[in-house]
């Protein structure tokens, strides 16, 4: 035998005496008793026996397998009495609140329909300005927001929002106020200025003689263009004018602010224009060049506010009116909203 063989046999007969060492020693520890935590041959042995005995379609699993049927049964039902509970719910609430909105409507409709009738100029000065003359104050700058309705209702079309706009310049003029600005979102009063003056002038005649029409002039801040009385007569007309009535749209609002910003950035980037002397003054006051001056009231023909792009920057102390579920350019609209802004106190601030 080799010095390598005997060696590894050496080895191999340390290691047994250590293992019979070690399995003398385990007794000697847990007491005669094996590890508690590792299943005894005999019990793994029972347990498989028991398992491999019972039929699957003991009275045992047929009870678990009901009871699991029964909970999944009650659990569904339950998911389903929620869900219709919940949808049933929710149409009762849906109808409880339609009908309120519908009682609430019908009773705004009454109103408005008792306010017109109430509030009934008949195309007379003197009953308007009786109206205004028990006002505190007036609005020195006025403005309202039309709509184009459409071609088949009453009062709809291109057509309809010229009427409207020389009604509220006829009122305006009987209550004295002496700016007026009138915005639609399309621009159709720009677009059609020569028909606007023209229906203005005949509103007019209507409420004074034809001989001694109030002179009124339409300015267009965007094309920075202003026109006076009917079309034709700028040359014989002076240019002192009873009412001034501008012209704006939804090109008047954010994009001029955007058009005044991109300027003001190329000027200092060539040099001609400091950073310093952009300030929040010089701002306002090309604005009220671009746009014109901010509005006392405002005054909006809807059912619910809509500002509809409005220049945002000239409505920063306005006061806004408007009759909810109303949907006409009314006489009633325009004397309530002097009466708020009569009754409205203003603290500007402080």
């Amino acid at each position: 035998m080799t010095k390598i063989h005997s060696a590894v046999m050496k080895d191999h007969d340390g290691n047994w005496r250590k293992d019979q060492r070690d399995r003398q020693r385990v007794p000697a520890i847990t007491n005669g008793r094996t590890n508690p935590a590792k299943p005894s041959i005999n019990k793994v042995k029972n347990s498989i026996e028991s398992m491999a005995l019972s039929p699957p379609d003991s009275d045992v699993v047929k009870k678990k397998l009901e009871q699991n049927q029964m909970k999944g049964i009650w659990s569904q039902s339950g998911g389903n009495i929620e869900y219709l509970f919940c949808k049933v719910l929710l149409g009762v609430l849906f109808a409880l609140y339609a009908g309120i909105r519908y009682v609430q409507y019908e009773f705004n409709r009454i109103k408005i329909l008792v306010l017109n009738l109430a509030y009934n100029p008949s195309n007379s000065p003197q009953l308007i300005r009786q109206d205004v003359m028990k006002l505190e104050k007036l609005p020195r700058r006025l403005a309202a927001i039309l709509e184009k309705k459409r071609e088949g209702d009453v009062g709809g079309g291109v057509s309809g929002i010229l009427n409207d706009g020389s009604e509220l310049v006829a009122w305006s003029v009987s209550a004295g106020i002496k700016h007026l600005s009138l915005y639609d979102y399309d621009g159709h009063l720009k677009r059609n200025v020569d028909d606007f003056r023209d229906n203005v002038f005949h509103k007019l005649s209507k409420f004074y003689d034809p001989k001694n029409v109030p002179k009124f002039a339409v300015r267009i801040p965007q094309w920075n263009k202003v026109y006076f009385n009917s079309p034709g007569s700028e040359a014989s007309e002076s240019k002192k004018v009873l009412i001034e009535i501008s012209l704006l749209s939804n090109r008047d609002g954010r994009e001029t602010i955007i058009d005044l910003t991109k300027a003001m950035a190329e000027l200092c980037a060539k040099n001609e224009m400091k950073l310093s002397d952009i300030t929040m003054k010089l701002i306002d006051t090309e604005l009220i060049q671009l746009v014109g001056h901010e509005p006392d009231l405002l005054l909006y023909f809807g059912p619910s506010l809509d500002l509809q792009g409005f220049p945002p920057w000239h409505i920063r102390l306005t006061e806004l009116y408007w009759e909810q579920d109303n949907d006409q350019v009314t006489y009633s609209v325009f004397i309530r909203g002097l009466k708020k802004f009569a009754d409205c106190k203003m603290n500007v601030g402080k």
